[in-house]
C-alpha cells in the first residue's frame, strides 16, 4: 500500500513560527508515518470491537444493511449493495475487525495547531458506505425472474443489471456524495473502538526519549562535547524514526 503524511502550514504561518514549530511538526510527521505502516499491518492500540450483527434498515420480517452502489464498486463488492449485517458485509471483503481504514490512513496529514504545536489528522473526503447515488441499470437480455402470484399465476420479469462503461465501471446518475475522513474516523472509533490515531504506551516512550536525546545530542554539541547514555526505550522503530525526522 502507497502511503504518505501531508504536511502542511497555515497561511499565516510566518519563519519564526516554522522555526518555533520545527521539532512538534518533525515528530507528529514521523509519528504518522509509523501509524500508517502499524495500522496497514492491522496492529491498533486497542483491541477492535467485532462488527455488528445488526441490520439497520428495511422491511421489519427482513431487515438488511445496505450500502451504495458507488461504495459497493470502489470496495470490490460488484453490485453486490445488500447484506445481512455489517458483519456480512465486511466479512464478503475479507475483513477483520478494526480493517477497512486504507483510505484514512492514507489521508493523514500533519499540520501546526496555530502557535501551538503540531496536528495529526485525516484529511480530505472520500465516497462514504451510504452515500446517497443513484446507479443506473438496463434490462440483462434473455435473463428473466419467475414468480407467482398470490393466485397462483406464474410471472416473468426482466432481470437488470449495473449499466458499465467501456472500462467496466458502474455508470451513475450523478456523483456520490462525499464524506470527510475526519468524520468517518470518528465513526470508526464509534462502531469499532478504533482510535485511529491513538498511541500505544510503548509509542509515547519512544517520542518522549528520541526527543530527550535529541536535545541532549544539540546541547553536547552546542558545549563542544559529545553526548553519552542517550535515553532509549519504547517502539524503538518510533524512536528511531523520531530521532531521524528530528535531527533533519
Amino acid at each position: 500500500m502507497q502511503m504518505s503524511v501531508k504536511v502542511t502550514w497555515s497561511k499565516t504561518a510566518t519563519v519564526d513560527l516554522k522555526a518555533a514549530l520545527q521539532r512538534p511538526m518533525a515528530l507528529a510527521t514521523a509519528t504518522a508515518r509509523h501509524i500508517q505502516a502499524r495500522v496497514a499491518q492491522g496492529q491498533y492500540a486497542t483491541q477492535p470491537d467485532p462488527f455488528s450483527t445488526t441490520p439497520h434498515a428495511g422491511p421489519k420480517d427482513k431487515p438488511r444493511y445496505y450500502i451504495s452502489p458507488a461504495y459497493a464498486t470502489k470496495v470490490g463488492l460488484g453490485n453486490q449493495t445488500r447484506f445481512a449485517s455489517s458483519q456480512e458485509m465486511h466479512a464478503a471483503r475479507g475483513l477483520r475487525p478494526g480493517q477497512g481504514s486504507g483510505e484514512l490512513i492514507r489521508s493523514l496529514q500533519v499540520r501546526n495547531y496555530g502557535a501551538e504545536g503540531a496536528v495529526i489528522e485525516p484529511s480530505g473526503s472520500s465516497t462514504g458506505a451510504s452515500s446517497t447515488c443513484s446507479a443506473i441499470t438496463q434490462k440483462k437480455s434473455g435473463t428473466f425472474e419467475l414468480t407467482l402470484s398470490d393466485k397462483g399465476h406464474l410471472r416473468a420479469k426482466q432481470v437488470r443489471e449495473l449499466s458499465r462503461d467501456e472500462g467496466g465501471k458502474v455508470k451513475f446518475r450523478r456523483k456520490p456524495k462525499l464524506v470527510r475522513n475526519a468524520l468517518k474516523a470518528a465513526t470508526l472509533f464509534k462502531n469499532s473502538n478504533v482510535g485511529l490515531l491513538q498511541n500505544t504506551d510503548e509509542e509515547l516512550i519512544a517520542m518522549s526519549n528520541a526527543l530527550a536525546a535529541h536535545a541532549a545530542v544539540c546541547t553536547a554539541r552546542a558545549l563542544g562535547g559529545r553526548a553519552d547514555n542517550l535515553p532509549h526505550g519504547g517502539d524503538p522503530r518510533l524512536y528511531a524514526a523520531c530521532f531521524r525526522e528530528l535531527s533533519k
